[in-house]
């Protein structure tokens, strides 16, 4: 196949890292490089793109070389972890990457969808920009809400002011992660196809912790900016329809809510409405599991924690488009590469370091219905 000959071609140049020393030296120089495997490998062997710009192969670079050193990732005969450490030992850190990675993205707690703008950071914390809150009046010190226009003749009033800031604090960087507590001897004959798994569910561990956080930025803040306004005004204690329309018209444009944060109580809570009842989306989430969407915003379960958990009462909604940005590290998860290559599995933390921060004040609200 065309698709594979550069990577055939690399293949014994690849192949001469796999021993212990020399994976510790490839990816020691990736790591100065700020790459990663797959990033290396792509430099080496780039994946095609065709007239529209999408990828024209596919498989990428990584998959690639996997290809050509005949690994099977999949399937009855898909290879041991003591084959994969045997033929790749460089190529493991980097598998069980990909597969936490999966297990974040195909998880329901995945926060993606709820991220507006991203970018690197270096440090152990990130000072954020932001739009101060559109509804507050003072001209000198926040943004205004005016008309923007005035005659063509330049006669009339001032542009109204939207004012770009930095948050009065820095944030803290969080390190997001797992210890994987397993030895070597009891995975080392089970396929990829059952270790990928538990690898799957370590991943959506950290997406969940990730979700819990966005939440609790607008449920309390994070120090730099304070809870998200409240718009509850029924009975304490009784969740209702009227209660998410009064918060759905509570958002002044550009705003509007596009995501709803619900503990499990109070999911279940939206979930049996009855103006939720329909046949259609009732329909589909006994069809698929897929949940309504309440005046179109996508509805998330947040896993509590024991430590300071909300009650259960407390929904958090936002705007996707202007609500949440995201300052992470440029490697993205981060494996302990030595004790994978090691083969000294037990006790091998991966973690992802990035923190979550609110873009424009008025972009979030809370239902504390409790």
């Amino acid at each position: 196949m065309e698709f594979l000959q550069k990577a055939q071609e690399l293949k014994d140049t690849i192949l001469a890292y796999n021993s212990h020393n020399k994976a510790l030296e490839l990816f020691a120089s990736c790591d100065q490089k700020h790459q990663t495997l797959s990033q290396y490998l792509e430099s080496l062997d780039p994946t095609p793109i065709n007239d529209k710009g999408e990828k024209a192969c596919p498989l990428d670079a990584f998959e690639r070389h996997l290809m050509v050193l005949g690994l099977e990732l999949s399937g009855t005969n898909a290879a041991s972890i003591e084959k994969l450490m045997s033929t790749a030992v460089y190529m493991v850190p980097e598998l069980i990457k990909r597969e936490i990675e999966a297990g974040m993205k195909a998880s329901r707690s995945n926060p993606d969808g709820l991220v507006a703008s991203q970018e690197s950071v270096a440090g152990l914390t990130f000072h954020p920009l932001y739009i101060p809150n559109l509804n507050l009046a003072s001209v000198a010190t926040r943004n205004t809400k005016s008309l923007g226009r005035r005659a063509a003749s330049g006669k009339g009033g001032d542009y109204p002011v939207t004012r770009i800031e930095h948050r009065e604090k820095d944030i803290p960087i969080m390190d997001y992660g797992r210890e994987i507590q397993v030895a070597y001897s009891v995975v080392k004959s089970k396929p990829w196809t059952v270790f990928k798994i538990f690898l799957n569910l370590i991943g959506a561990q950290m997406a969940a912790d990730e979700l819990y956080d966005i939440y609790q930025l607008g449920h309390v803040g994070d120090g730099t900016v304070g809870a998200s306004p409240d718009t509850f005004a029924g009975t304490a204690g009784t969740l209702q329809y009227t209660d998410l329309i009064r918060n759905y018209t509570s958002y002044s444009a550009p705003f509007k809510m596009g995501a709803i944060l619900a503990p499990q109580r109070s999911y279940e809570g939206i979930l049996t409405m009855a103006q939720f009842q329909d046949p259609l989306s009732g329909w589909e989430f006994q069809k698929n599991g897929t949940p309504v969407t309440p005046m179109g915003a996508v509805l998330y379960q947040v896993e509590t924690v024991p430590a300071g958990a909300p009650t259960g009462t407390e929904i958090v909604t936002l705007d996707p488009n202007y609500a949440i940005a995201l300052a992470s590290d440029d490697q993205g998860i981060f494996i302990e590469t030595e004790k994978i290559i090691s083969r000294q599995f037990e006790k091998a933390v991966v973690s992802n370091k990035k923190v979550y921060s609110v873009i424009a004040d008025g972009a979030l609200k809370q239902i504390l219905w409790t």
